[in-house]
């Protein structure tokens, strides 16, 4: 988003200041003028594709630009819960048949959606760029040469005195209203049946078309195209545009009256052109015939003999270019980043309550081009009409598995995607294997920062890319992994020496702790690796739940607890079975009982069973 306001500000300091040097360089000449009003264009171009190659040029905004700081005030830090919050009592969970599809995981990008907002007008403008000249590509091909001897004695007498010695190539065709021309290397002027016709106008308009050829206004056309499609938003950009076709027009009609064509006559020509304009096809091309807005200034100066109409001196083009230059290109380098808060002093407590302050990596690799951004843009909104769709089709398929808690806690997975919300708005989802059968997980606190990892499903780990590294490093930054952390927890369970960069995330993420480990150790489970406590964690197995469950006659491993603890059994719901005398004695009677809602007042409230009946001797053979 910063990255878009920075580009909008740019673009209106070079608009802005190259409409005011116009403004005040009335009294130059039309060539002059439209030079300035080109090379402004070409400045704005520069500011969207200068970054491309030049090197970044980075300074720290001030205060009122610096971003809001997560960890200041009463802000909430970086909270990835457990699935199930421990602290809480884990009441029976209840399956349920849900109608409604799995919510998305994703959630509103108000970055990505400013991209595509600012992406997609500029994508069309550009392919409106494209489609027109296609358009002149295949009016060219439909053609006809024109051979009329007057059109073609014409042609030569204007390219000698514009000093124009490449070919160009004169056509025509019943499809326009008007005459138009386009083109560089191989120039091309198109007239109409009407305009061959007026042979007495041969001179007049061969002058002005051979004009924009001779200036290369073909190719500031397209400048301006370019320039109005990649700053859309900015509307002194589309006047600057504006008025460098007027001058260009205006530099055309100043060449015109230099050949000794009667400014009278070229007046009445374009008056007489003028209902003939073809619109469509401008946007691509250069005609004579001028629009209905710019009609009256043109025939007006045509007619003022004190207009001056001098062509544009080297070294006035030479001082305007390079001091464009030396203005666009710093503007283009500049890049604004918010400024950094000064670090505070870690924290030495491992707590699950103090976890690392948010880190945003969606915001390190932000092109500052236009290019890119419009790139990015279009295939953020292609693929957000992609997953739309799919979704839609989807709408109808039931989740494969959807647990909820009564204390809101809930479990869902359809088609490989499986989301745990915690009741205090925390989510983790975790997504189907990439075709690197990498496993992507999202930790979403409710405070709304966002940790993601990756789970490799099938792929041995000393295969693994080494690029990875480096997420690894973020993701520890992003948890709260330290050096201290890491020491701490090996030293709490030796299982934990090997473990590698991505267990020892995870175990942070979900609030693993040396005390905790303690804790474990001293109800009976010692020397957990690192799955094994991320997994205990997640559920919410402590050290006094186990005592607990001990106490009221059900030992067993880790594997017991967590399931116990995740089908949400109670050590006051075991208890009750011991002390009334049931003969409860293993983990999976006990979860059985659990599942089937029974507690201990159904059992004394259940009516008796009635008396089976005799059984019939079927036997004949008596």
């Amino acid at each position: 988003m910063q990255v878009l306001i920075l580009i909008a500000l740019k673009s209106l300091l070079v608009a802005g200041l190259t409409l005011v040097v116009l403004q005040m360089m009335k009294a130059r000449s039309a060539a002059e003028r439209s030079w300035v009003a080109h090379v402004g264009l070409l400045a704005l171009v520069v500011v969207a594709l200068a970054p491309l190659a030049l090197p970044r040029w980075t300074i720290e905004a001030p205060a009122i630009y610096r971003a809001p700081d997560a960890t200041a005030g009463t802000a909430s830090p970086v909270d990835v819960s457990p699935v199930i919050d421990p602290t809480q009592p884990v009441h029976p969970l209840k399956t349920e048949s849900v109608t409604a599809p799995m919510p998305a995981p994703a959630r509103f990008n108000p970055v990505a959606a400013a991209i595509a907002a600012y992406a997609l007008p500029a994508f069309v403008l550009l392919l409106i760029t494209v489609i027109a000249f296609l358009r002149l590509v295949a009016l060219q091909a439909r053609a006809d040469v024109l051979v009329d001897s007057h059109w073609l004695s014409a042609l030569a007498r204007a390219q000698r005195r514009m000093g124009f010695k490449h070919g160009t190539a004169l056509l025509t065709s019943d499809e326009l209203a008007s005459p138009i021309s386009w083109g560089l290397l191989r120039p091309v002027i198109l007239l109409n049946s009407r305009a061959v016709e007026a042979s007495g106008e041969a001179e007049a308009i061969i002058a002005h078309e051979l004009a924009h050829v001779a200036r290369m206004d073909w190719i500031k056309l397209l400048l301006a195209r370019v320039a109005t499609a990649l700053f859309w938003f900015n509307p002194l950009v589309w006047v600057l545009a504006r008025e460098a076709h007027q001058l260009r027009e205006e530099a055309a009609d100043d060449s015109v009256l230099a050949a000794d064509i009667t400014d009278t006559d070229y007046a009445q020509l374009l008056v007489g052109v003028a209902r003939h304009e073809c619109p469509s096809l401008l946007l691509g091309a250069h005609g004579v015939a001028p629009s209905k807005s710019s009609l009256a200034r043109r025939v007006a100066r045509v007619l003022d003999g004190k207009s001056v109409r001098g062509p544009v001196a080297r070294s006035f083009a030479l001082g305007v270019f390079s001091g464009a230059i030396l203005v666009a290109a710093p503007l283009a380098a500049l890049t604004v980043t918010p400024a950094t808060p000064k670090k505070a002093k870690p924290a030495t407590s491992f707590a699950a309550s103090e976890p690392a302050a948010p880190y945003y990596p969606q915001t390190r690799d932000v092109p500052t081009d236009l290019p890119s951004i419009i790139a990015r843009g279009v295939s953020t909104s292609v693929t957000a009409a992609v997953t739309a769709a799919s979704g839609a089709a989807s709408a109808s398929v039931e989740p494969d598995f959807r647990a909820v808690s009564s204390s809101g806690s809930s479990v869902e997975s359809s088609n490989g995607t499986m989301v745990a919300r915690s009741s205090n708005g925390a989510t983790v989802t975790m997504f189907p294997p990439d075709a690197q059968g990498r496993r992507k997980m999202i930790s979403r606190a409710p405070s709304g920062a966002t940790v993601v990892t990756y789970a490799y499903a099938d792929q041995p780990r000393h295969e693994r890319n080494r690029d990875s590294v480096i997420d690894r490093i973020i993701e520890m930054k992003a948890v709260g992994v330290t050096p201290e952390y890491m020491a701490a927890v090996q030293a709490a369970s030796p299982a934990l020496r090997n473990a590698d960069l991505d267990d020892v995330v995870q175990m942070r993420a979900v609030g693993v702790t040396p005390e905790y480990i303690r804790d474990l150790a001293a109800a009976g489970l010692n020397n957990l690796n690192a799955d094994e406590l991320t997994q205990a964690r997640a559920v919410g197995v402590t050290g006094d739940y186990i005592r607990a469950m001990s106490a009221a006659g059900f030992r067993g491993n880790l594997d017991d607890y967590v399931e116990l603890r995740a089908v949400g059994v109670t050590p006051e719901y075991a208890a009750q079975f011991r002390k009334s005398g049931y003969n409860v004695h293993s983990v999976k009677q006990l979860i059985r009982l659990h599942q089937g809602l029974v507690t201990l007042q159904t059992l004394r409230t259940a009516p008796p069973r009635p008396p089976q009946p005799p059984e019939v001797d079927t036997d004949d053979g008596g």
